[in-house]
């Protein structure tokens, strides 16, 4: 969920960055130079020059931009290396791990601790020990609500 944040902060940021530098390398200005000498006005107009201060925009947005998608793009290669690493997790989980964790998975990802002593019909103590090596391996959390824990599965 933090990630999701992050990229939607980002692609705006992106995008407001990417529109200002746009605009600004769209809109050059024109530059009147006008001298008044004793008996005539020499007026000279140069075209499409860019001031400091646009100068300086451009540059700041391009950093801002290419700084936003490089951010966009590791976090994709960290977020599918994680799924990496869950996927060969999952598959060196034990028989009883497995059916813990496939059980979670059947509630949506999130279920009491007692809803799974009941259902599978295992003991407190087993599921206890079973969550515990779900936990170490970043599979599962669990948080405790009033008298019971709640266990969510990590994505």
């Amino acid at each position: 969920m933090k990630v999701d944040k992050l990229k939607v902060a980002l692609s705006i940021i992106y995008l407001i960055s990417m529109i200002i530098l746009v605009f600004k390398i769209a809109s050059p200005l024109n530059i009147q130079i006008i001298v008044r000498g004793e008996r005539e006005v020499y007026i000279k107009e140069i075209p499409r020059v860019y001031t400091f201060s646009d100068m300086l925009i451009i540059t700041v947005s391009s950093i801002v931009m290419s700084s936003c998608a490089v951010s966009l793009i590791l976090l994709n290669i960290l977020k599918s290396e994680i799924k990496v690493r869950q996927a060969s997790t999952v598959r060196s989980l034990s028989k009883s791990e497995k059916k813990v964790y496939d059980f979670l998975l059947s509630k949506g990802g999130v279920a009491f601790q007692s809803e799974i002593v009941e259902t599978l019909n295992l003991s407190k103590s087993t599921v206890s020990i079973i969550l515990d090596k779900l936990e170490a391996k970043g599979l599962v959390e669990r948080r405790r609500r009033g008298m019971s824990n709640i266990v969510i599965v990590k994505h």
